[in-house]
């Protein structure tokens, strides 16, 4: 007998135990469409009798909680009417992210209004009016502006000292007096960092007890602040609300967007930051700071498996992954296996033709001062003058040899001891 597959729940059985939806009384196709619209539901297919039975509860549940929604909007009137007037407490509660998310998704009766620029809602058509005109104001500079922050752009609410744009004359003044001034009088006890006010002083103080009471519901990941909180969590909601006038780029937050324009859009030759010992000019002072360390030495992120340390925690992450063996990035042609993507990428591209990646060109610029030989990295120059000076600092555990770097190690273990790689 032949066999169909129930539309529904894709069940196979007999034909015979399947009904069509092809008759006018069935009219299954309307109703799966009325309850679950999200899918697109063919006219011409067949359902089982447990589905069938299904699609009719729920449609029969839904229009009779339809029915009866006049009749419970008076019976909420009335509850409404004669609920006793709560007491006020002595204190104003702190409203927090929660609280706030809460009144908007369950508390119904504030009206929302929305700016016709963003994806942003209020429930106070004041604060409403005042965010859609300044809203407006961004749009139209955004517009207007032909490279972010470059010097040629004149507008009267521009930065002379560093080219941010503002959209009134108070937030470019307030910008000067807290970014730009000179005299910062409240100084921090614990720190060599000074203030304008004590307001920005007594935040500044907070990342120095290191208390992370705000924690994101997605992750579990502490802030300090509820600014620091509310930042991180657009990146959960993803909704890269900030797009770049000039590429077309979007990003979660307005600081990524800033970052952007100042890292791609702007002249190298107007960034602020450079370097004291080689005058190399960075956009960004977290970007300085990392470059300092290679000048400085400084090191203070120390790998727990080895005696190496690192400049930056992310540098030390990328050291770590490499104790392991985990290759999780494999290539779809030949199966062979990467710890990075980018190593996969560059394998495609060299091996396949497969992909757009740039392949860096290897240049031997580490020179030896004894003999003529040159490396691709420091760290082959570093073991190569281990041989020059007689240094032989890994020593076997079961014997006396040592040598020069530690991965001969492993040989010698196998060959010498009879011990494999572990």
């Amino acid at each position: 007998m032949a066999k169909v597959t129930c539309f529904v729940c894709l069940n196979t059985d007999d034909k015979s135990n399947l009904s069509k939806n092809d008759s006018p009384d069935i009219n299954i196709i309307e109703k799966l469409q009325n309850c679950v619209p999200e899918i697109e539901w063919k006219s011409d297919c067949y359902i089982c009798p447990k589905c069938s039975e299904k699609i009719e509860f729920i449609y029969d549940f839904r229009h009779f909680c339809i029915k009866l929604q006049d009749e419970r909007l008076v019976l909420w009137k009335e509850v409404k009417d004669e609920k006793i007037e709560e007491v006020i407490p002595e204190k104003p509660l702190q409203i927090n992210n929660f609280t706030s998310q809460h009144i908007k998704s369950e508390h119904k009766k504030f009206k929302e209004y929305n700016c016709k620029y963003c994806t942003k809602k209020y429930t106070s058509e004041i604060f409403w009016k005042k965010h859609e005109d300044r809203c407006g104001n961004e749009q139209k500079i955004e517009e207007n502006s032909v490279i972010y922050s470059q010097k040629d752009v004149k507008n009267n609410n521009e930065c002379d000292l560093c080219g941010t744009l503002f959209n009134n004359k108070y937030l470019l003044k307030r910008h000067k007096k807290n970014v730009h001034a000179t005299e910062k009088n409240y100084k921090c006890d614990l720190c060599p960092s000074s203030f304008v006010s004590p307001v920005y002083l007594n935040a500044h103080k907070k990342y120095h007890s290191g208390d992370r009471k705000h924690i994101c519901l997605f992750c579990g990941k502490g802030y300090i602040t509820a600014s620091d909180l509310y930042h991180h969590e657009k990146i959960h909601a993803n909704k890269r609300e900030y797009t770049c006038s000039q590429c077309s780029k979007a990003f979660n937050t307005s600081s990524d967007l800033h970052k952007h324009k100042i890292c791609v859009h702007v002249d190298r030759k107007l960034w602020k930051y450079s370097c004291n010992y080689c005058e190399r000019k960075f956009p960004l002072k977290i970007n300085l700071d990392a470059h300092i360390k290679t000048h400085t030495g400084e090191k203070n992120f120390s790998c727990h498996f080895c005696d190496k340390k690192c400049i930056s925690r992310s540098a030390l992450t990328r050291h770590l992954e490499s104790h392991s063996n985990v290759k999780s990035f494999r290539c779809t042609l030949c199966s062979s296996g990467y710890k990075y993507q980018k190593s996969l990428d560059i394998h495609m591209m060299k091996s396949h033709g497969v992909g757009d990646v740039k392949i860096p060109e290897r240049i031997k610029k580490y020179f030896c001062h004894i003999c003529p030989k040159s490396y691709y990295v420091n760290s082959k120059l570093e073991k190569h003058l281990r041989s020059h000076a007689g240094d032989r600092p890994f020593k076997c555990p079961n014997c006396e040899k040592c040598f020069v770097d530690k991965s001969y190690i492993k040989q010698h273990m196998k060959v010498a001891h009879n011990i494999p790689d572990i």
